[in-house]
């Protein structure tokens, strides 16, 4: 017997496209959280004053975020229904604009470096305008839009984070792919822009040919009269915080539990290049070994997170819950990132980069066993709003969690650009060796541990207590009665 074709949105189609749509953010993610701040010191050769630069545009970024971001939700909530779809077209504008901004952010031109004034312009335009582009990427509300099966959803949500794995595996590859073509052009900062634009471009031609393989859920006509009369107001906005209580506790608890991965990846690599791939009699460093270390750290991290996305669903239908999956994750990373911070006060840390990799390891795993539950979360607060005003306001609501990510990321890189500060951090980017002051670097490592370690740990227990208020029951039985059709 032939097997029955699945239809929209359960067609393979959908599935590989609106997943796939993803890479380019990925990508932009990636360098923007691992690569920001050290592009500025090590590769553009700006050392302090990079320092210096990172968390001012950071903390401007992130007050205009406050403003912008809600903003961008709710020009995309009320925007005219298209047959391209409403959320696909913000989606295409935030590839564009991503794009743009991700190839001249790190493709400083040396003219720009000699002026403070036009640097600080340069660098502040393009990192706005990928800020704005993140904004207005919008799978949440489009995944929302495709039915509220809560198997279906956990599926897109693992297929996500099994890309963003695969991705992030491939890209760990990306300092080495600077090395090779370093051997050609003999300059580091020049061979990390030529690489960050083959990469850019390569992810930006698959994410648009990935957003032309689905359509979005929902009626086109139906859509457009609900949107007359049914415009999101100010008021509406507010209410998304008091009356939303799915919402409220999620927003909370995402701000505690996502500093834990944007505090550990940032100091992270800055304390692998320092502890084990460099001479600290010499400021030398060995770029092959850093290259190396840098693409087995991606694994301790990408082939944990990928195991854990693979069995999120199923632990999840097991444990009842999103929100116990969470708090499972939540106490692994706990244990694991306290024993980093542990271990390095005890001098036992920078003895073998093999703890670091073991620790790494298990913390990914529980940070893994966060994204589909969390993900999947937001679209029950699309939900929830719904339930109880008539307005999903998936845009709105899918900014401000985007808001949170840069935020976190911004602040992960202020407190890390903060230390690089204190210790009058300097390094070279023609050779990539460190020119300050060598003995501060062992008290530089105890504070990028106590910033990728310590704060995490004390993150994801707070994370844990705040869940104890997320509304599980009524979020079950808002499922129960869609499947009932009441």
């Amino acid at each position: 017997m032939k097997k029955e074709k699945k239809q929209f949105p359960y067609n393979a189609k959908t599935s590989f496209g609106v997943t796939g749509v993803s890479i380019i953010n990925i990508i932009a993610s990636a360098f923007m959280s691992n690569y920001f701040l050290l592009y500025l010191t090590d590769y553009a050769n700006l050392g302090v004053l990079g320092a210096t630069i990172a968390p001012t545009i950071l903390l401007i970024g992130r007050v205009v975020d406050a403003v912008n971001d809600p903003l961008q939700g709710w020009i995309m909530d009320n925007a005219k229904p298209r047959k391209f779809g409403k959320y696909r077209f913000f989606t295409l504008i935030s590839m564009v604009l991503t794009l743009i901004s991700i190839c001249f952010l790190y493709s400083i031109p040396n003219g720009i470096k000699t002026n403070v004034v036009m640097l600080f312009i340069w660098v502040l335009f393009f990192y706005l305008m990928y800020d704005m582009g993140a904004s207005f990427f919008a799978v949440t509300p489009i995944i929302q839009s495709f039915g509220s099966d809560h198997v279906h959803r956990s599926k897109l949500m693992m297929y996500h984070r099994l890309l963003a794995v695969f991705v992030g595996a491939v890209f760990s590859m990306f300092l080495m792919m600077v090395n090779a073509v370093n051997a050609k052009v003999g300059n580091f900062g020049k061979s990390f822009s030529i690489t960050t634009f083959i990469v850019c471009i390569i992810a930006f031609a698959i994410s648009i040919t990935c957003l032309m393989m689905f359509k979005e859920g929902g009626n086109h006509e139906e859509d457009a009269k609900s949107q007359e009369n049914n415009k999101v107001g100010l008021k509406d906005f507010k209410e998304v915080f008091t009356k939303n209580k799915a919402f409220l506790v999620h927003f909370i608890g995402q701000i505690c539990r996502g500093m834990v991965f944007a505090l550990a990846g940032v100091a992270g690599m800055y304390y692998v290049k320092w502890a084990y791939c460099a001479n600290l009699t010499t400021g030398v460093v060995d770029f092959k070994q850093f290259g190396l270390y840098s693409a087995i750290g991606a694994i301790s991290s990408m082939l944990p997170m990928l195991i854990s996305a693979m069995i999120s669903p199923l632990l999840a239908k097991k444990l009842g819950s999103s929100v116990k999956l969470l708090n499972l994750g939540c106490y692994i990373t706990f244990v694991a990132t306290l024993g980093l911070f542990v271990l390095q006060i005890l001098g036992i840390l920078r003895m073998s980069y093999w703890i670091n990799f073991t620790l790494t390891f298990i913390y990914s795993f529980g940070n893994g066993l966060c994204f589909v539950p969390a993900q999947t979360m937001w679209m029950e607060c699309i939900d929830y709003n719904k339930h109880i005003s008539g307005k999903g306001m998936g845009g709105i609501i899918s900014t401000l969690s985007t808001f949170l990510g840069k935020a976190q990321a911004a602040i992960g890189t202020l407190i890390t650009g903060l230390v690089l500060g204190a210790v009058g951090y300097v390094v070279d980017s023609a050779t990539g060796n460190y020119v300050g002051d060598l003995s501060r670097i062992p008290s530089m490592l105890t504070w990028f541990m106590v910033a990728s370690g310590l704060i995490p740990a004390i993150f994801s227990a707070l994370s844990v207590i705040i869940y104890k208020f997320y509304p599980v029951g009524v979020v079950n039985k808002m499922e129960q009665a869609s499947k009932l059709n009441i």
